[in-house]
């Protein structure tokens, strides 16, 4: 399964969004964001963090 994420800046934190989940968590720097994201998704479906793919995209 591939989950779309997309980034906006939000003051000093990425809000990551996640649209299939209708989730939206935050990162604090740029290099965390699919860290936190693939926490988001396997928390919200109670799968393993390694068990789907990612695409991030930033918003402008």
């Amino acid at each position: 399964m591939m989950y779309d994420v997309t980034l906006e800046r939000d003051g000093k934190f990425w809000l990551i969004r996640i649209p299939e989940l209708d989730g939206v968590t935050q990162a604090r720097t740029h290099d965390e964001v699919p860290d936190m994201a693939r926490d988001y998704i396997a928390i919200t479906l109670d799968v393993p963090a390694d068990s789907f793919e990612i695409s991030v995209k930033t918003a402008w």
